[in-house]
């Protein structure tokens, strides 16, 4: 028989106990001690946090060249700028956008400054494309192309013995104790070789890597890309795509080896290069086999005397031909983009120096200085570049729109090829517009450049990253040429350099081998591009006339950039303002 066992409820007790089990007095235990005794705990606490942080900093400014706290400034202010945007860049807010911009133009400024070193070459970067952004950050960023400030000898003493061992004075007869020059990254002094190392009468410039560089450059590259990462995420536009290639880049024009490299290979390709061998000079590179110091801080150069690309009145006492002077420049380019492949990535004033010719009485000589910044195009960029812009004189569109998709951009044609000339351009007619729209607001504005900017952008993993050095070098050509009153035909030279590449890659054009279709319109094309090479030049000249004679009409690269401004707006809806554009 069964018996049926009521369930005992004991094993329950121990649970109700715990759960109504309490401490029988009515205040906790951290509550018994004494206010007093609390009040020391929190103040040694806060002296603990404040002496380790006190010790950090110092150990930061002392032995580690204040990267850290660099870098800590500039996360500040990058998570100030995004939140400020992400708050007050609204419909609502249309009317403060502009106080807005200009609050954020002056914080990065004031990192820029502050920061010095690598954080100069960002600021150059923004301040060649002010012409693009808006106005605050084009007052903001004029600035950075001035002379950067030196340090003292006692430091470049320091620097030789790190590297080499030895003091300036135990290798030269004379060194200047001032820098001559100074940059971003380094500083050159003037010096005379002892006599038992070399011939004394030789003058030459040495370069010296300012020593934070070395401690501050992880620090500041790691800054720049966490800064292009949350602009990507913030603002939901494709920017961090060229942090790497950029530091990458960067992070070799800190190797003063590297540079001597690339200033032996470029006297080389002048040497090879008839068109440019008597008139462009690469001062020789001295290193241990001539007895002189050599590292990745220091680097010893042939002093050659001239004066800055854009020194007009200089160039013009020596009664050379500003023409000539810029044919030369951009010609130079050409060389180093369509044919050697191989190209000199900042050729701003100071790094392109002018002087009579040694030989030819009354003929410019360009003298080219740093070359720590180079990139090697890649044989299939070189062949799209030089038929683009081939295709663009011709008005090839199927071309045009090959090579624009293969590069991932998603842009109107015009644009496209206005962008790639520096110069508006129509290659293809646009549906005529009805009435004007109601003017925007400034928040409507700025979204559609944004849109705009999305649109250009749509495959950024296409994009070549050879492209955001090629621009940059064209810009500071034509800024060059512009300061100088637009003497040379920019477009006309870069073409005949593009041409020289185009036939380099096309190979053999003989009936024999392409048929003849495709020989026919060979011979079709070149007729059109010569025509239209004549047509510029034409317009060129009437324009150079024009304003040799009349103070209203403006310089044949003041006119392209008027009109670039007024196509921009009136076609893409951005706005252009080119009259604080690079001036460096």
């Amino acid at each position: 028989m069964r018996t049926l066992v009521r369930p005992t409820t004991r094993a329950s007790f121990p649970l109700r106990r715990l759960h109504t089990s309490a401490p029988r007095h009515p205040r906790s235990a951290s509550s018994t001690v004494p206010p007093a005794k609390a009040r020391r705990g929190r103040w040694r606490t806060a002296a603990f946090v404040a002496l380790a942080g006190g010790g950090i900093y110092l150990f930061d400014r002392e032995c580690n060249a204040s990267a850290l706290t660099r870098s800590l400034r500039t996360g500040y202010i990058g998570l100030l700028c995004t939140l400020d945007y992400k708050i007050n860049f609204s419909p609502a807010k249309a009317d403060k956008i502009d106080a807005l911009h200009e609050r954020v133009a002056t914080r990065l400024r004031w990192v820029v400054d502050t920061n010095q070193g690598m954080y100069l070459k960002l600021g150059q970067a923004i301040g060649l494309q002010a012409a693009l952004l808006p106005k605050p950050y084009r007052e903001a960023f004029t600035h950075v192309f001035d002379k950067a400030p030196s340090v003292p000898y006692a430091e470049v003493v320091g620097v030789f013995r790190d590297d080499l061992g030895v003091d300036p004075m135990d290798v030269f007869e004379e060194f200047s104790h001032d820098a001559l020059a100074s940059a971003s990254i380094a500083q050159v002094h003037k010096a005379k070789l002892r006599p038992e190392l070399g011939d004394p009468d030789q003058l030459v410039a040495v370069k010296v890597q300012k020593p934070a560089i070395a401690k501050q450059m992880d620090w500041d590259l790691f800054s720049y890309r966490s800064l292009m990462w949350l602009a990507q995420k913030a603002f939901d536009l494709p920017l961090y795509f060229v942090a790497d290639y950029v530091s990458a880049q960067m992070r070799l024009e800190t190797s003063f080896m590297h540079e001597a490299a690339n200033a032996r290979r470029c006297a080389e390709l002048v040497s090879q290069t008839p068109e440019l061998r008597d008139d462009i000079y690469v001062p020789k590179v001295f290193g241990k086999a001539e007895g002189y110091p050599e590292s990745d801080r220091v680097l010893v150069m042939e002093w050659v005397d001239g004066c800055r690309l854009n020194d007009k009145e200089q160039i013009q006492s020596w009664g050379l031909d500003l023409r000539d002077v810029m044919d030369l420049a951009i010609s130079l380019n050409g060389a180093m983009t369509f044919t050697w492949g191989f190209l000199h990535c900042d050729p701003h004033p100071g790094n392109v120096l002018v002087r009579p010719h040694p030989v030819k009485k009354g003929k410019p000589q360009l003298v080219i200085l740093d070359h720590g910044l180079y990139i090697t195009l890649r044989r299939s960029f070189r062949e799209e570049y030089a038929t683009l812009w081939r295709s663009l004189f011709v008005l090839d569109l199927p071309t045009i729109d090959r090579i624009s998709k293969s590069w991932g951009l998603g842009i109107d044609p015009n644009m496209f090829a206005s962008a790639i000339f520096l110069k508006p351009t129509h290659v293809k007619k646009n549906p005529r517009r009805g009435p004007p729209p109601p003017p925007k607001t400034e928040y409507e504005i700025q979204m559609e450049v944004k849109a705009q900017f999305k649109a250009l952008l749509e495959s950024e993993q296409l994009i070549p990253r050879e492209l955001i050095f090629v621009g940059r070098c064209q810009r500071m050509l034509q800024a060059n040429n512009q300061l100088l009153g637009s003497p040379s035909e920019r477009i006309n030279i870069t073409a005949a350099w593009a041409a020289k590449g185009y036939a380099e890659f096309a190979g053999s054009r003989a009936l024999a081998d392409i048929g003849l279709k495709r020989w026919l319109r060979d011979r079709y094309d070149s007729t059109v591009f010569r025509l239209t090479l004549w047509v510029i030049e034409w317009a060129f000249w009437w324009t150079s006339l024009k304003a040799r004679f009349s103070k209203t009409t403006g310089s044949w690269e003041d006119r392209l950039q008027a009109q670039m401004e007024r196509m921009a707006k009136e076609e893409f809806g951005i706005e252009i303002d080119g009259n604080t554009a690079f001036l460096g």
